[in-house]
């Protein structure tokens, strides 16, 4: 696999980068959180999606672009005879071959299983091939056996070994805790066999108690048939019997009601006789009674005009006293124009004198602020100078000949006599002038006399405007309440006028006491009307109680009638208390026994379901424990399978781990032989993961720093190239981000120049760091830089050996 070019737009800090990758040795350099290792992750996410990124595709835009623009990286890449162009966003994915202008895959699934099937590797699998993270060749270093044998296990793949014999031994775990169970809940065979007999017999038990049940039923139901009729006709006997004592009483009722009628109809009679004499006399005595009525008319209408006449005298006396006091009102009103006009003119002349002195009085107040706000800045600029040129000659005594000027900056040397003189005589004449604007500011601090005068004659004018403007406003209000007055006197003489027309209008004559006298005897004669009207009813009516003095006669004969006859059948129907008692009697003894017999055949009955049920329940029980048992058993047989499979995992680890440690042992011997140019020609790891470096088939005991050096960098590139051959492609490519960790220079320059050795073999090495000092030894070098102000990371190509920027190449964009 080898790196063509890599752009990236908006993604992370990157806001628009552009790299294009050269064969050799390529340095990406730049300080910690430039946005190097982004670089590395941009490269995978193009490759695998959002399963090789960090976090969620919710942080992968950079922060500062706007909420609609474009997260987009493409990558070109070479992968045995192809090249291969993938350009992925976050919601779509498209990979081109061989510069084809039509995608061979898209959608973000489709083109990830693409690029997955066709370098080979799984996302996990691509990582321990490619790339060697930070600090790893030291992690691998510091590793003991155990922990290194774990770890090369982990990159070959063989964890997924591991990890499915731990799913095996929970799958065991779970098993004996579920066999624990089922058999906790079994229970005893011979006891659920015995609880079904003893059901069985229950039920027995139960069917011939509830046959003899049903017997006793039987019978009570014969019993109570025998008893029904004489029953049913001892209840019809007594319901008529009662139906005839209630119609005796009925009739009884009846004829006493047609008595009290005929007694009440006799009075009425008597009383209409009564008022027919009593009518005649009082109809003579009402003869006068149109006359009288018609005189006390006559009356009450001189009353009420006699009425009227004392209301509108009443009206005129208030009329005149209101026309009096509206008079003399008119009279102080009659000089309030003059006034009005009056004190308007001095209105007008003392706002124009307000006016003027305003404006003299803003004039000198603004000319007497400016002038103090001048000698307190002109005071204020002389004491800051004075308070530098204090401090500038404190400094110059302080630091003597030695020091330098504090205006040039220059060393003072042989003018500091002279520039201390002058700097004092410049500090003495500031303070001269700053006490003559000191003495300057004191004498504008307090007001002038002139703008005080100003002020008070302001005050004053103001003052007499109000005064005049409440008078002012005072005789516009007489004016019009003089307007007013004058049109409401006018109004009310009219109304005067017509008051005493209305008043020689009205008649005269009217005698009160003749009035009282006639309605005292109008009074009387109604009193005799009200009377003679109540004997007239009275009279009226002798038809109507003649009418029921007839009906109720004929009424208490009928009563009288029918009590006879209701009588005669109550006699001839011969019923007896007794004996409906005694029936009653034989007929509830009767219903008591067949109820009886009926809940007792209930109860049996529910004893049979009862027994029922618990056989059947015991039956399940039965069933239960056989289902729970096959159970058991079938547990315990997947348990013998999860234990045989567990050792069966155990075995393949351990076979897989001993094929490969000499395979391992002698592709990390080619990579020895040619990194020491065959000064060391094997290398051997044990069954305890040491590493051994063997010298003419000897293992050599004491290895320096960079032998160390050179064999865990053997040991991390046997793992890529057995991870690549094992995916069907030539290791070509080599990332190692930040691997140098703590080494010290020499240290550093020993794994660059053994990287180098290894040009033939690896088309491509990428070496990300921080390290500056390396940059001497690369193919390439890509600087990465952040820009604060934009928040952007930068990459640019840099000159190897000057370290200048390629002109015609720029690799990143605003």
């Amino acid at each position: 696999m080898r790196l063509l070019a890599l752009r990236m737009r908006n993604f992370r800090q990157h806001a628009d980068t552009e790299i294009t990758f050269r064969p050799g040795l390529t340095g990406i350099i730049g300080p910690n959180g430039a946005g190097k290792s982004t670089i590395l992750e941009g490269i995978a996410w193009a490759i695998y999606g959002a399963q090789a990124a960090r976090g969620t595709n919710d942080t992968i835009r950079f922060i500062r672009a706007g909420a609609r623009s474009r997260v987009e990286v493409e990558l070109s890449f070479g992968l045995g005879a192809h090249e291969f162009r993938v350009v992925r966003t976050l919601n779509s994915a498209d990979v081109y071959l061989d510069g084809g202008i039509a995608p061979v895959a898209s959608t973000l699934g489709g083109a990830t299983a693409y690029l997955q099937q066709r370098v080979g590797m799984t996302r996990e699998e691509f990582f321990n091939t490619y790339f060697t993270g930070q600090k790893e060749l030291q992690f691998l270093a510091a590793m003991g056996p155990t922990d290194r044998g774990r770890f090369l296990s982990q990159v070959l793949g063989y964890e997924r070994l591991r990890r499915a014999q731990d799913l095996v031994k929970a799958r065991k775990t779970e098993l004996r805790a579920e066999i624990k169970g089922l058999r906790a809940t079994l229970g005893d065979r011979e006891g659920i066999v015995a609880a079904r007999l003893g059901a069985e017999q229950r039920v027995t038990d139960a069917m011939a108690s509830l046959k003899a049940a049903k017997l006793a039923v039987e019978d009570a139901e014969s019993e109570l048939k025998m008893v029904q009729p004489r029953w049913v006709q001892a209840q019809a006997s007594r319901e008529r019997f009662r139906e005839l004592t209630h119609a005796m009483q009925s009739a009884e009722r009846d004829r006493e009601s047609a008595r009290r009628d005929l007694d009440r109809a006799a009075r009425e009679l008597e009383a209409v006789s009564a008022a027919e004499a009593e009518l005649a006399p009082l109809r003579a005595g009402l003869a006068e009674l149109p006359s009288v009525n018609d005189q006390c008319s006559r009356l009450s209408e001189l009353a009420r005009q006699d009425e009227r006449r004392k209301a509108l005298a009443r009206q005129t006396a208030e009329l005149d006293a209101e026309l009096e006091r509206a008079r003399e009102r008119l009279e102080k009103v009659a000089t309030a124009p003059e006034l009005e006009r009056r004190y308007a003119e001095e209105l007008e002349r003392l706002r124009a004198e307000r006016a003027a002195a305003e404006t003299e009085l803003e004039e000198k107040k603004s000319a007497w602020l400016v002038d103090k706000q001048d000698a307190w800045t002109k005071l204020s600029g002389y004491r800051d100078r004075a308070a530098e040129l204090r401090e500038q000659i404190k400094q110059i005594q302080t630091l003597g000949p030695e020091g330098t000027c504090p205006t040039c900056g220059r060393p003072v040397g042989a003018d500091y006599e002279r520039l201390l003189e002058e700097l004092e005589e410049q500090w003495g004449s500031l303070v001269q002038d700053g006490k003559w604007w000191a003495r300057r500011h004191e004498q504008l601090e307090p007001k002038p006399e002139d703008v005080a005068e100003l002020e008070t004659r302001v005050r004053a004018l103001s003052e007499a405007i109000d005064d005049r403007s409440r008078k002012h406003t005072r005789c516009q209000s007489a004016v019009r309440e003089r307007d007013e007055l004058s049109a409401d006197l006018t109004q009310r003489v009219a109304r005067r006028e017509e008051l005493g027309a209305e008043i020689q209008a009205l008649p005269s004559g009217y005698d009160a006491a003749e009035h009282r006298q006639a309605e005292k005897r109008l009074g009387e004669l109604r009193e005799l009307e009200k009377r003679a009207a109540r004997l007239d009813e009275t009279a009226a009516r002798r038809p109507h109680w003649a009418a029921e003095q007839e009906a109720a006669g004929a009424r208490q004969a009928d009563a009288v009638e029918r009590g006879r006859a209701a009588a005669a059948e109550r006699g001839a129907l011969a019923f007896s208390e007794e004996a409906f008692a005694a029936t009653r009697g034989e007929h509830e003894r009767a219903d008591v026994t067949l109820r009886g017999a009926q809940l007792h055949a209930a109860d049996a009955n529910g004893n049979v379901r009862t027994a029922e049920e618990a056989v059947q329940a015991a039956r399940r029980a039965e069933t239960e424990f056989e289902e729970r048992s096959r159970a058991v058993e079938a547990q315990e047989t997947d348990l013998r399978y999860h234990d045989e499979l567990d050792a069966a995992y155990s075995e393949l680890r351990q076979e897989l781990n001993d094929q490969v440690r000499p395979e391992l042992s002698e592709i990390a011997s080619a990579f020895l032989s040619q990194l020491t140019d065959g000064r060391y020609t094997a290398m051997e790891i044990d069954e305890a993961y040491n590493l051994m470096v063997l010298d003419e088939g000897e293992e050599k005991p004491v290895i320096s720093g960079g032998e160390e050096d050179i064999a865990n960098l053997v040991l991390r590139l046997s793992l890529s190239q057995m991870i690549a051959e094992r995916a069907g492609h030539p290791l070509s490519l080599l990332i190692l981000d930040e691997v140098f960790g703590s080494l010290d220079v020499a240290r550093r320059d020993n794994v660059v120049q053994l990287l180098h050795h290894l040009e033939d073999r690896f088309e491509q090495v990428i070496l990300i760091t921080h390290i500056e000092g390396i940059r001497e030894s690369l193919d390439q070098v890509l600087r990465v830089d952040y820009d604060e102000r934009a928040g952007t990371s930068r990459v640019r190509e840099e000159n190897v050996t000057g370290g200048e920027e390629f002109p015609e190449a720029p690799m990143a964009a605003d």
